[in-house]
């Protein structure tokens, strides 16, 4: 025995000192030289950590399970467990063992990080945010878990909230490259280029070699409207054979702005071929779907796109949806007090998403009095607030103030601001008793159309219907119906622009809406893609071309796999040009 623990100890030090060959085969004379399980099960352990140091992940795994079957009450083992299943792609078993690891110590925080991590890379954000605020509740100073917890609220499709925790986890470890490129990440999401480009570019002077910051800087150039030096910043790396996934779909978006889909696509398939992760494979299937179809690769493109949404979590209930939207329906039938607000200027932009509503709100922001506020939360937030307590009228008064706070500072001198959040439509009892005078603009598209384009994006977690034809015909119906509810139960001002009727007659649709609003007619707003303004929705690259018609009618190269979106009826109001009842 004492020549085994010679053997152990030997084995042990080489690990200690990076000497991983020698710690392999000391380590293994050890296991054979002996019968003490206690000597076995700590032997096969750093066996384990030594293979998976030295690359040999799967030969780790099987020692660390051999060592659990001998102590299946070491945590540490597990731990270890976890992160090697994690490490070749195994994430449902790497979180298992992470729950495990939970259950035989509750407060270690480095262990629900990790499995926290393990969700991410499963494209789950909601469950891996729960980990990370609850590592950070254990230690208040991981940095490292602030920095993911700032990523997965990100992955959620919120800003103010990330934006904090990411900065806090800067604080904590201000040479961290990873948590700086997921700020820089983060900063370009918000519009905030010069900043993004400043976070990147400092971590490439620290690493030049740090492909992810590489790709960010790319996105940060790409997105401000500097194409030409984001495609002399991702080049090199694409010309030097690199396919990390952020490089590969950074190159992508350029070349499919710059209308070469042939080299988007090859860089895709390569990225995609060495990725593992299925928040990986879904990042890269989603773009490289696209590349295909611009490519007129339309069989290939909806056979990518189909393996990459069949690596999403199916999480969206229709029932509860449908439930949802009686309750609108219902509770709208009660008048109800309504505040004395008399304000114009909230102009709400609603529809399905890829309906038009980012193309007409960047004609808008082209007009000197509109300011295009993008996609706001303020709207849902004043909703939740209104649900949870009796209204009256100071109290709607309140609130009404509390959303205009939030939107004037935003353009003290224009007339009107738009909130462009196409989910709004669910909310306008609460606008019609926020704001009387409040007008809406209700985008339209043919709904094989936009159900096709919801197919296509990557979206965040917060949509969680548009990766099923099933969902999204689901979710289109009920849209149907709360908007026909509106169509004859809403005083509110309202037009409806078919985003077919505005491509193919843009000054005569423009005129429309501007009449609509009591605007004089600006040229301006009939060149959209010469509007320097930030947009941040999935639609920031097809704004910046002129306004075309090749969107129109899109869904005939799938009308066979897309059954469920061909049966769709377009909404009843959307031949309805003018609804201005009341201002």
């Amino acid at each position: 025995m004492s020549h085994a623990l010679n053997l152990y100890n030997a084995g042990t030090r080489a690990l200690q000192t990076g000497q991983l060959a020698p710690a392999i085969s000391l380590l293994r004379q050890a296991i054979e030289e002996t019968d003490s399980p206690k000597i076995q099960c700590t032997a096969w352990r750093n066996l384990g950590i030594a293979l998976r140091r030295y690359g040999a992940t799967g030969q780790a795994a099987d020692a660390f399970l051999t060592a659990l079957s001998i102590d299946d009450s070491d945590p540490d083992i597990r731990y270890c467990l976890g992160n090697a299943l994690a490490a070749l792609g195994d994430h449902h078993g790497a979180i298992e063992a992470f729950q495990e690891v939970q259950l035989l110590r509750p407060n270690w925080a480095q262990a629900i990080n990790n499995e926290g991590a393990a969700w991410m890379a499963l494209g789950r954000a909601t469950q891996a945010e729960t980990c990370f605020s609850e590592a950070i509740r254990i230690d208040p100073n991981f940095a490292h878990a602030w920095g993911n917890l700032g990523a997965a609220r990100a992955a959620m499709g919120l800003h103010a909230a990330p934006l904090h925790t990411l900065k806090q986890a800067l604080a904590l470890a201000p040479n961290s490259t990873e948590i700086r490129v997921k700020l820089g990440h983060l900063l370009t999401e918000l519009g905030h280029f010069e900043a993004s480009r400043a976070a990147f570019a400092e971590v490439l002077q620290m690493d030049p070699s740090h492909q992810d910051a590489n790709a960010g800087l790319t996105m940060a150039l790409h997105r401000s409207g500097d194409t030409i030096r984001a495609l002399a910043q991702i080049a090199p790396a694409i010309a030097s054979g690199e396919r990390h996934p952020n490089v590969a779909v950074a190159y992508a978006r350029i070349s499919l702005l710059m209308d070469r889909p042939k080299d988007a696509v090859s860089v895709l398939e390569e990225a995609l071929q060495q990725a593992s992760a299925p928040a990986t494979r879904i990042l890269l299937g989603t773009h490289l779907a696209q590349a295909q179809d611009v490519n007129q690769d339309f069989k290939q493109a909806f056979e990518t796109l189909q393996s990459a949404n069949g690596l999403r979590p199916r999480t969206f209930d229709s029932k509860a949806h449908e439930a949802r939207i009686t309750q609108i329906i219902e509770s709208s039938k009660e008048a109800g007090p309504t505040s004395t607000c008399t304000d114009e200027t909230p102009v709400f932009i609603v529809g399905m998403p890829r309906s038009g509503t980012s193309l007409i709100e960047q004609m808008l922001d082209a007009h000197s009095l509109v300011h295009g506020a993008g996609e706001r939360g303020e709207l849902q937030l004043v909703a939740s607030a209104m649900a949870q307590q009796p209204m009256n009228t100071p109290t709607l008064n309140k609130l009404a103030n509390l959303y205009l706070d939030r939107i004037r500072p935003l353009a003290p001198n224009s007339k009107y601001i738009t909130d462009k959040m196409p989910n709004n439509f669910m909310f306008l009892e609460e606008v019609r008793r926020l704001f009387p005078s409040a007008r809406i603009i209700h985008c339209t598209r043919n709904p094989a159309d936009a159900g096709l384009s919801c197919l296509f994006q990557n979206f965040k977690d917060t949509l969680d219907w548009t990766s099923s034809p099933t969902d999204i015909a689901d979710w289109y119906r009920q849209y149907i119906r709360l908007m026909d509810h509106w169509q004859t139960n809403s005083p509110l001002a309202r037009i409806t622009v078919p985003y077919e009727a505005l491509v193919k007659s843009p000054e005569t649709w423009t005129r429309r809406i501007l009449d609509f609003l009591d605007l004089p007619f600006e040229p301006a707003v009939l060149e959209p893609h010469k509007n320097t303004r930030i947009v941040r929705t999935a639609s920031h690259d097809q704004i910046r071309r002129p306004i075309h018609m090749k969107s129109i009618d899109r869904h005939l190269a799938y009308v066979d796999q897309i059954p469920e979106l061909m049966d769709l009826q377009p909404t009843a109001s959307a031949d309805l040009m003018i609804v201005h009842e009341q201002v």
